[in-house]
């Protein structure tokens, strides 16, 4: 199977309730969350997907941020949504930001830390390539509700702490697994107290799939394989999960088939961080 990663060049523009005709967007750090009563803060991502070529099936698109103020008394959990409206970069403000869809949203991360965080966008980076709706970009948010829950994120463009997208592809014509392609595939990704998730495995030319998966770190990880008709919407394999203690591994096979496979992991313990290495293996 041959995989393309691409770096697509982010636009990033910071708006606040409290400043809400400001436009932020040459600044070297932005804030996301709430501060106070009257300070909001949210920031907006643009990126574009045209360079992806036709008939590719989107296996993976992440959006990675650097946290460098993670504050002290109040952690949050961030959400990204897509946007549903055109903004442009050298006008966009609190008052006139655009809507987004609330249904639509990525992975949400718990924010307690300084360092590098990274949102799963796949499932709307999917639907931009597929046309499905229009790519005006994403915006992140928390919840709003408590106050001193902002935090400050790295914005320094042409920086090795700048905002990042990667998307991940690959051609439709060799998405399956055979098992003289895929006995050598491995995927590493990181866990915390969220779920995490491996690439999307396209196995509809498969009759029985193996994955092993080994705790790279020394805190318990919980896993379980999730199935889907579709590469964009998930459910459980089945309703348990296995726990693999640090560095542990384990096997197995899933309970049911389905055209498309991925892997969730999180670490038991939320404060804590790891990594997992994932190989699959397949027979025709």
């Amino acid at each position: 199977m041959d995989i393309v990663k691409i770096y697509p060049q982010v636009e990033v523009a910071q708006i606040s309730s409290y400043e809400n005709n400001k436009i932020f967007n040459l600044c070297k750090c932005m804030y996301l969350g709430k501060k106070n009563t009257n300070n909001v803060y949210r920031i907006l991502f643009k990126f574009p997907v045209s360079s992806i070529p036709d008939q590719c099936l989107i296996l993976k698109a992440t959006l990675k941020l650097y946290v460098q103020y993670a504050g002290t008394l109040m952690s949050s959990s961030f959400t990204p949504y897509a946007l549903s409206q055109p903004w442009n970069l050298q006008t966009v403000t609190w008052n006139n930001q655009p809507s987004f869809y609330s249904t639509l949203s990525g992975e949400t991360k718990l924010i307690k830390r300084v360092g590098f965080h990274s949102f799963n966008i796949t499932e709307m980076v999917t639907k931009w390539y597929r046309h499905e709706i229009i790519n005006y970009g994403l915006i992140i948010k928390n919840n709003e509700l408590l106050d001193k829950s902002y935090k400050q994120i790295n914005t320094v463009t042409n920086s090795n702490l700048a905002p990042t997208a990667e998307i991940i592809y690959t051609s439709k014509s060799e998405v399956s697994i055979a098992s003289t392609r895929f006995v050598s595939s491995i995927e590493e990704i990181n866990t915390d107290g969220p779920y995490s998730f491996s690439s999307t495995i396209n196995m509809s030319l498969t009759k029985t799939v193996t994955c092993h998966i080994k705790n790279l770190g020394n805190f318990p990880v919980e896993v379980k394989y999730q199935m889907s008709p579709n590469g964009i919407d998930f459910v459980d394999d089945c309703p348990e999960t296995r726990i693999i203690p640090g560095n542990g591994m384990i096997w197995f096979v899933p309970y049911s088939f389905a055209k498309y496979g991925r892997i969730a992991a999180r670490n038991v313990d939320p404060t804590k961080t790891s990594r997992i290495r994932i190989w699959y293996e397949a027979q025709e």
